[in-house]
């Protein structure tokens, strides 16, 4: 048989807001114990009271599968964020070469699309925002060709994985692109 002392300090405010007794918050658990069976409650009353606040105590909570499904799409969201940092670190946006033609060094740079939209990618987190101005800030992006990112966020934009807004940004990308919203 269960008492009142199994019971938790919330659980025992419940029960004594059920049966009507005004118990101060900062009253110890012993304070609440002894006011609740001094109300003069049959015993027999008090027990299933004592019961049912037991069951409630005793029964695990479950979680919502929504929200453990979240969670774990923005742990996995955050864990490939950190896989592409860690690739990033490794490797050059842009690989810059000088070949020799005719006496004259000419200096190519070569760029990987695909990399840097999977970099502007991870950047951003579904239905959140960048600004350009922010987007230029970031070191990475900084060693680009203004025309290779511009190439890329168009072509992310094609893609679908961003919507576009004026924003305020002082930089924009073809006069009016100032924010990049990720869908």
């Amino acid at each position: 048989m269960t008492d009142l002392n199994d019971l938790t300090v919330s659980l025992l405010d419940k029960l004594a807001k059920e049966i009507g007794i005004k118990i101060n918050k900062k009253d110890k658990k012993v304070d609440k114990i002894s006011k609740i069976e001094s109300t003069g409650l049959k015993e027999l009353h008090l027990n299933q009271l004592i019961q049912k606040y037991y069951r409630d105590k005793s029964t695990p909570k479950k979680r919502s599968k929504d929200a453990i499904s979240e969670l774990k799409g923005r742990v996995k969201l955050l864990e490939d964020q950190v896989k592409f940092l860690l690739k990033i670190s490794e490797i050059s946006v842009s690989k810059i070469s000088v070949m020799k033609e005719d006496n004259h060094d000419i200096l190519t740079v070569t760029t990987d699309l695909a990399e840097i939209k999977k970099f502007i990618k991870s950047l951003v987190s579904p239905g959140e925002s960048i600004t350009i101005d922010e987007l230029i800030e970031i070191n990475e992006i900084q060693k680009i060709p203004l025309i290779t990112l511009k190439h890329s966020i168009y072509d992310l934009i094609d893609e679908n994985v961003f919507d576009v807004a004026e924003g305020n940004s002082r930089q924009k990308i073809g006069g009016k692109i100032g924010v990049l919203v990720r869908k």
